[in-house]
């Protein structure tokens, strides 16, 4: 999974037992143990075509590690007992923050996927000083709750709302985050929190977050749509996260012409702002308002053009399996543009071209800033190659 990065690498992240990261080969029994589950030697050998004895001398450094723990072999029946193999959650984790124009998200992830800790909070302040002193406390709270080893920490994944402007980490975001527009984010971000940092849109890691712990478990291609103050989304193409030349795959609000409106939640509060019920912000309007006002409806018959059109032009051009709709919409507005929502799709001799199945994202936390978390782990433990370097 691609990102930015920059910042140092604390000593402890090289250490000469390799403990916080893995060889190449080593990469790649970790990523099938990752995506499949616990699994025998003979499983690994099976998948991987290498010969027993390479599965051995992948593995045995990597429980020496402790980065993979053997269980006691049970018997299934002929032949020698199967033991399997899995990954140690507590043995590495990472943070992972999604940052809105008016809140910031944090989930810590372990090794294994384990989520040991979520939190939002409102954005009090988008200067990037003040942003990194909340967030700073944010993670250190987040931590020292879960009872986690800082010494265990590998980086921080940061999803941000924007798009990439083709210039390394400098991203293009809404009006209401101008202190975080142009600017290295990955060089200032690492040197206020003192930790590695990746950088990537927020549409990019919600897609991954939902490839780790969402359709994607079964999906290996869909498009993802990121609803929030504005309207993104990312790509998974055969599991992968498919982020194209300048990081902005998925920047579906562009397919629309520039008079159609923008199917995103701050139209939303805008609707809800011209029937006389006003929010100050997304955070509160999403806690607290009516599914069952006008203004919903409104929004849903304002948004559904431009919904048909993102929808039908990706399962023309993409094809994916699934069309997931995820990001800060509610799950009960999902499902009524589910029941609505219509793609372009003429017959011909009595066929349809076969369509995406559109659904709605079953997780229920931050995707965006679970599938920031997944950067550091990726870029240590399972993918460094896919990464886009980083500062030193």
């Amino acid at each position: 999974m691609n990102g930015i990065t920059a910042g140092r690498f604390p000593a402890r992240f090289l250490r000469e037992d390799g403990r916080r990261t893995a060889t190449a080969n080593e990469r790649v029994v970790m990523d099938l143990l990752s995506r499949a589950g616990p699994a025998s030697r003979a499983d690994l050998a099976r998948v991987t075509g290498l010969a027993p004895h390479s599965i051995t001398r992948l593995v045995e450094p990597l429980i020496a590690r402790g980065l993979l723990t053997e269980a006691v072999p049970v018997a299934t029946g002929r032949g020698k007992p199967s033991a399997k193999l899995s990954l140690v959650g507590g043995a590495a984790f990472a943070v992972g923050l999604s940052v809105m124009t008016d809140a910031v998200s944090l989930a810590l992830l372990d090794l294994a996927g384990g989520i040991a800790a979520e939190r939002t909070e409102r954005l009090a302040d988008t200067a990037i000083p003040a942003a990194c002193a909340q967030i700073g406390r944010m993670i250190d709270t987040a931590v020292a709750e879960s009872g986690w080893d800082r010494q265990a920490l590998v980086g921080i994944g940061v999803g941000v709302t924007g798009y990439f402007i083709g210039d390394g980490a400098r991203l293009n975001p809404p009006r209401l985050l101008d202190p975080w527009a142009l600017v290295p984010l990955d060089t200032l971000l690492a040197g206020a929190l003192g930790e590695k940092v990746w950088i990537d849109n927020d549409g990019n890691v919600a897609a991954i977050g939902e490839a780790m712990l969402g359709h994607g478990r079964v999906a290996r291609d869909f498009a993802y749509l990121y609803f929030s103050a504005g309207f993104g989304g990312g790509v998974i193409s055969a599991g992968r996260s498919l982020r194209g030349r300048h990081g902005n795959a998925g920047e579906f609000a562009s397919i629309l012409p520039g008079d159609w409106p923008q199917p995103n939640l701050e139209a939303l509060r805008h609707a809800f702002a011209e029937a006389g019920t006003r929010f100050p912000d997304l955070h509160t309007m999403l806690s607290a308002f009516d599914p069952d006002h006008p203004a919903v409806d409104r929004w849903l018959e304002a948004s559904l053009p431009s919904l048909n059109l993102v929808a039908s032009a990706i399962s023309a051009t993409l094809d994916p399996e699934l069309i997931v709709l995820g990001g800060r919409l509610p799950a009960w507005l999902a499902d009524r543009i589910i029941a609505r929502i219509a793609l372009t799709n003429p017959e011909r001799r009595d066929h349809h071209r076969p369509n995406a199945r559109v659904v709605a994202s079953p997780i229920t936390g931050d995707a965006a800033a679970i599938g920031a978390a997944t950067l550091p782990l990726r870029a240590a433990f399972f993918g460094a190659d896919e990464t886009l370097g980083g500062l030193e």
